[in-house]
């Protein structure tokens, strides 16, 4: 079970306490750029950011929610989310899941997929994820209060 602070959708952390908590959770601490291709650097630093202010826990399920949140309430352009997924260490990460998993995660969460896509579409405006350094020291529940984001409230069964 995941008890991090920004998953509380009223959390008063700042975005960069935010992301910092999620990297320590994931034993991360250190420069993303360690862990990763160089060139997905900055769109994994982009990715913890959407996890913290969307309120997705670490998950796959998590993760499935995340890349909803990237598509219907941000203003990531597709051809930057193919990009990203066409990459070696992303369809690498996505062979050691495995499609049933994968499939199985998506159909059984359904319902909270959903729930998730409706909450983007009624956002007030898509948040500029690119531009996520310019809102590092603004609190959680200040951008989504201003963004209109509704994270999931998540039972702890789906948190972990």
């Amino acid at each position: 079970m995941q008890n991090l602070m920004y998953l509380n959708p009223n959390s008063t952390q700042t975005l960069r306490e935010g992301i910092r908590e999620l990297r320590i959770y994931q034993g991360a601490i250190h420069d993303v750029s360690e862990n990763v291709a160089l060139d997905l650097a900055d769109d994994i630093d982009m990715h913890d950011a959407i996890h913290v202010l969307f309120g997705c826990p670490t998950s796959l399920f998590g993760e499935i929610i995340a890349h909803v949140w990237t598509a219907f309430g941000t203003t990531v352009k597709r051809q930057e989310m193919h990009r990203v997924s066409r990459h070696y260490d992303h369809r690498n990460a996505l062979s050691n899941i495995g499609h049933r998993r994968l499939i199985a995660t998506w159909l059984i969460h359904s319902p909270s997929i959903l729930k998730t896509l409706i909450y983007a579409m009624r956002m007030q405006l898509r948040w500029p994820a690119e531009d996520f350094i310019l809102f590092l020291d603004q609190r959680l529940c200040d951008l989504r209060e201003n963004f209109g984001i509704c994270p999931l409230t998540l039972p702890s069964r789906l948190g972990g």
